[in-house]
């Protein structure tokens, strides 16, 4: 069981994030996330970037299919275009326990890589 304390550090750091999580343009995922313990859950994200071939923070909220809990989560993702990998740490709303979990989906708004550009000719080429 969690103290209030805990859960009072746990608001204050998700709240240290947002002023880090304004400054690039979000992007969106639905995935499964296969929790350690047993279980699996599916649900969504919020990532912290729209860039592709990085890594992102995620906010999640999943339902647990076998305990039949709501999970909100926070965790760290790696982006692609199309899908997502995430390590997390949820909060079972029914036995009120932290787990951990690792998820793979599919993301909206995620932007392409930019292209790098080639090196201008050298001026004695």
């Amino acid at each position: 069981m969690f103290h209030k304390p805990f859960l009072g550090m746990a608001a204050a750091a998700a709240l240290s994030l947002v002023p880090v999580t304004a400054k690039a343009d979000p992007s969106f995922g639905f995935g499964i996330s296969f929790i350690f313990g047993g279980d699996v859950a599916v649900g969504v994200r919020v990532f912290s970037d729209d860039e592709a071939e990085r890594g992102a923070l995620a906010v999640g909220l999943d339902y647990k299919l076998r305990s039949k809990a709501w999970r909100p989560n926070i965790g760290a993702a790696y982006l692609d275009e199309d899908f997502y990998v995430d390590l997390s740490l949820g909060l079972d709303l029914t036995t009120n326990e932290l787990d951990y979990g690792i998820g793979l989906g599919l993301t909206s708004g995620v932007d392409a890589p930019a292209a790098v550009a080639p090196p201008p000719p050298s001026p004695g080429a």
